[in-house]
C-alpha cells in the first residue's frame, strides 16, 4: 500500500511545472516548494509534469533538479522523478559498475521481486540499459552469487497460494543434508530457492523449523561467498513477508555510527509506491518505534523533509452516478436494422431476430440502430412494432428501445447538473466496465465508455473509481495502471485509498474480496492478482480501515465500496460486510456508506447508529423489477427508485445535502443533514 499523499484535486501539470519553475528563481533554490509539489504527486503524475515543464522552458526537468539540487536530498529526488520500472533498471545498471559491485542493492531489487515482476524488470532494463539483465550479470558478477542471480532472473515461478506438502517436506530434507556439509552444497540451495513460489518456500522454512528444531535462516552460513548468503536469506525472508525483510533492512541502514543513506534513500523511494505502509507497520512492531521517527533522528535538512513527505500515510484505501454504456460496430447497426424492418414485415413479428438483437446489443448500439432504422425506412422502429398476440412482449421491446435511446440524453443531463451544482470531483462506485472490466491497458472499451462517454465540460474533473466485482472479471490491474491515466488524465482507479477534501474523508475500500460466491463461483474468472491470500489481504484491509477512521479528525466520515451493506435492491444484504466492515464503521462514528452493485437509486437509514446507507447503481443497467422485503430489517427504508439515475452530494463545515436524480435530471429524494445538532430530514 502507497504512502504517498496526493491531494484530492492536484493541480494540473502545467501549474505545477510552473510552480518549480518558480523555485529555481532567486538566491538558492527554494527545496520545500519542490518537495510540496513531487513528494505529494504519483507516478504519472510527476511523468506529466517533466513533460510539461520540458514543454514549456525546453529542458529537462531531472537535468535541473541535477544541477540546482545537491547532497542526498538531490539523489532521493533524481531517483525519486524516475518512472519507477526504469529506476530499478539504472539502479542494478549502477551497482553492477566498477571495480566494486554494490551487489546488495542488485539482490534487494531482484530478489524481493516475483516471477512476473522481474520479466517486466528485465523489459525495462533491455529498453532503457540497452543490455540484458542476463548478460550483464553473466559479465559483472561471479560465483555461487552469479548462478543464483541468472537461476532466479531465468526461471518461471508459479506465484499463487498452493504447494505440495509432500515436496515440502522432501526440499527440507535436502536444505537440512546441503547445509551440513562443509559451507553449504550451494547447487541444492540455487535449485530450491529459485524453481519453487513464495508459498512454498514458507511452507518449507515452517516445515525445517519443525523438523530439526532451528530456523532455516540461521543453517545459511557461507563464510567465503557473503553476496550468495544474503541472496538467499533475502528470497527466504521475502516469501514468508516482504515488509518484515524492507523492515530489517531499513533498521540495518540506519542502525550504528552513521546511516547508509544509499539504501535508505533506494528502499523509501522504491517501496513508497507499493508497499511501504505496510513496512512501517512492521518496522514499529519489531523495533518499537516509527520508521517516521527513526528518518527524522537520522537526517536533516531537505532530504529529511522530502523523505518524510514520502512516509505520511496517505494510506488506505466509485463514482456516484453511472456505468458503462458500450460501444458499437456501425456495419452491424446497418445490418440490425436491415434484419428488424425485415422481421417487422412479417405477420405479427418473427420474434427470434427481435430477441437476439435486443437482449445481445449494448444500448449505444441499440440507439445508433433505432436512428439507422429512421434514417434507412423513414419510420421509427418504435411504430414497427406491433404484436397483437403479446401485447407484454411488444412493451418490453419498446421499454428496452427507449430505454437505449435515454442513453445519450442520460450523460448530458448528468452533465448539465454537474455544471449548475459546480462539481470538484466524480466517484465511481464499481464495475466500471460491463460485462467484464476491461482486457487490458489497451482495451478501447476505456475511451469508447469513459472518455467518449463523459464528454461534457463539467464531467473533466478528477474521477475516483474503486473496481467492482465485473470489474475482477477482466484484467483488474489495467485498471489500475497509471497508463490509462496517462490516455485520460481525469481517470483514477486504486483498490482502497483515502480521498481528503478537508471538511471530509472518503474512505474507500475493495469490497469484492469479501464475498465468499466470487471465490467458489463455478461461472466467472476473477482476477485475483493482488489479493491472494484472500485471508491475509482482507486482514490487512481491516486494520487499515479502522486505524485511519480512528485517526481521522474530519468533520465527515464517508466510506464508498461496491457492494450494498444495506440493501432492498435485487442483491439484498452482503452478509460478508454486516460480519466484518458495519462493527468499524459503527465504532468510528460513520456518516455515510455509499455503494453502487445495485442497478438502483436507494436510502436507507440505520436505526442504532448515524450511519445511512446510500446505494448509487442505476447509472446505466436498471429496472430490476424486483425489491425485496425489509421486514426482517431493522433499519428504516426512506427511498427506493428501481430505475436509471444518480446522485450528487454538497458538503460544508454544518451541513450536507443529498440528491438523487432519474435520468431527466428530476430530483427524486433530496436529503439533509446537519452536523451540529444530528438532525435528518428529507426535503
Amino acid at each position: 500500500m502507497s504512502t504517498v499523499k496526493v491531494p484530492a484535486i492536484a493541480p494540473s501539470p502545467r501549474d505545477d511545472a510552473m510552480q518549480i519553475y518558480r523555485a529555481f528563481k532567486g538566491m538558492g533554490c527554494d527545496g520545500a516548494a519542490i518537495i510540496n509539489v513531487i513528494a505529494h504527486r504519483d507516478a504519472s503524475q510527476r511523468s506529466f509534469i517533466q513533460q510539461e515543464y520540458e514543454t514549456m522552458y525546453s529542458e529537462e526537468l531531472r537535468k535541473r533538479f541535477s544541477s540546482e539540487l545537491n547532497g542526498h536530498f538531490k539523489k532521493a529526488v533524481m531517483l525519486w522523478m524516475q518512472e519507477p520500472g526504469v529506476r530499478e533498471a539504472y539502479i542494478i545498471k549502477n551497482a553492477l559498475k566498477g571495480a566494486v559491485k554494490d551487489q546488495k542493492a542488485i539482490t534487494e531489487i531482484i530478489c524481493s521481486r516475483t516471477s512476473s515482476q522481474i520479466g517486466q524488470l528485465k523489459r525495462h532494463y533491455f529498453t532503457n540499459v540497452g543490455s540484458s539483465l542476463e548478460e550483464d550479470i553473466e559479465s559483472e558478477v561471479s560465483g555461487d552469487y552469479k548462478k543464483l542471480m541468472l537461476a532466479f532472473i531465468t526461471t518461471s515461478r508459479y506465484e499463487g497460494p498452493e504447494y505440495d506438502e509432500a515436496l515440502v517436506e522432501n526440499d527440507a530434507k535436502a536444505l537440512h543434508k546441503a547445509a551440513k556439509k562443509f559451507g553449504l552444497e550451494e547447487k541444492t540451495f540455487i535449485q530450491i530457492f529459485s524453481e519453487r513460489s513464495r508459498a512454498h518456500l514458507a511452507a518449507v522454512i515452517n516445515a525445517y523449523q519443525q523438523m530439526f528444531k532451528k530456523p532455516l535462516d540461521k543453517a545459511i552460513r557461507n563464510d567465503t561467498h557473503k553476496s550468495f548468503e544474503y541472496a538467499l536469506k533475502t528470497i527466504a525472508r521475502c516469501a514468508e513477508s516482504v515488509p518484515k525483510f524492507y523492515a530489517k533492512a531499513l533498521r540495518k541502514a540506519m542502525k550504528g555510527l552513521g546511516t547508509a543513506d544509499t539504501a535508505l534513500i533506494r528502499i523509501v523511494v522504491t517501496r513508497a509506491e507499493i508497499d511501504l505502509h505496510y513496512i512501517k507497520a512492521e518496522y514499529r512492531k519489531k523495533f518499537g518505534k516509527t520508521l517516521n521517527d527513526a528518518v527524522h533522528s537520522e537526517t536533516s535538512g531537505h532530504y529529511r523533509t522530502f523523505l518524510l513527505a514520502l512516509l505520511v500515510d496517505a494510506c488506505l484505501y466509485n463514482y456516484v452516478a453511472v456505468r458503462r454504456p458500450g460501444s458499437y460496430d456501425e456495419a452491424l447497426v446497418e445490418n440490425d436494422a436491415k434484419a428488424l424492418h425485415k422481421a417487422a414485415k412479417k405477420f405479427g413479428l418473427e420474434e427470434k431476430t427481435f430477441i437476439q438483437i435486443f437482449s445481445e446489443r449494448g444500448r449505444a448500439h441499440l440507439a445508433a440502430v433505432i436512428n439507422a432504422y429512421q434514417q434507412m425506412f423513414k419510420k421509427p422502429l418504435d411504430k414497427a412494432i406491433r404484436n397483437d398476440t403479446h401485447k407484454s412482449f411488444e412493451y418490453a421491446l419498446k421499454t428496452i428501445a427507449r430505454c437505449a435511446e435515454s442513453v445519450p440524453k442520460f450523460y448530458a443531463k448528468m452533465g448539465r447538473i454537474g455544471d449548475k451544482l459546480d462539481i470538484d470531483f466524480i466517484i465511481s462506485t464499481g464495475d466500471n466496465f460491463y460485462d467484464k472490466g476491461l482486457k487490458g491497458v489497451n482495451d478501447p472499451a476505456f475511451k469508447e465508455s469513459f472518455t467518449n462517454i463523459y464528454t461534457a465540460e463539467s464531467l473533466q474533473k478528477q474521477w475516483y473509481s474503486i473496481l467492482g466485482n465485473h470489474d475482477y472479471r477482466g484484467d483488474a490491474k489495467a485498471q489500475l495502471s497509471p497508463i490509462l491515466r496517462k490516455i485520460d488524465s481525469k481517470w483514477l482507479c486504486l483498490r482502497s485509498f483515502i480521498l481528503n477534501t478537508e471538511i471530509a474523508e472518503f474512505f474507500f475500500v475493495d469490497t469484492t474480496p469479501f464475498l465468499d460466491k466470487y471465490f467458489t463461483e463455478p461461472d466467472h474468472n476473477y482476477d485475483w492478482r493482488g489479493v491472494e491470500p484472500r485471508g491475509t489481504y482482507l486482514a490487512n484491509l481491516l486494520k487499515d480501515l479502522e486505524l485511519a477512521l480512528r485517526n481521522s479528525t474530519a468533520k465527515w466520515k464517508f466510506v464508498v465500496g461496491h457492494h450494498a451493506i444495506r440493501s432492498v435492491g435485487h442483491h439484498g444484504d452482503t452478509v460478508e460486510l454486516i460480519q466484518y466492515l458495519l462493527p468499524i464503521l459503527k465504532a468510528n462514528n460513520v456518516d455515510l456508506y455509499i455503494n453502487g452493485h445495485d442497478h438502483c437509486l436507494q436510502h436507507v437509514a440505520s436505526r442504532d447508529s448515524p450511519i445511512q446507507y446510500l446505494t448509487s447503481g442505476g447509472g446505466s443497467k436498471a429496472w430490476r423489477g424486483d425489491i425485496k422485503s425489509s421486514e426482517n430489517n431493522d433499519d428504516t427504508l426512506k427511498f427506493f427508485y428501481d430505475g436509471q439515475g444518480f446522485m450528487s452530494m454538497k458538503i460544508s463545515d454544518k451541513g450536507a445535502v443529498f440528491a438523487f436524480y432519474d435520468i431527466f435530471g428530476n430530483v427524486l429524494h433530496k436529503w439533509k443533514i446537519s452536523k451540529d445538532q444530528q438532525l435528518h430530514s428529507a426535503i
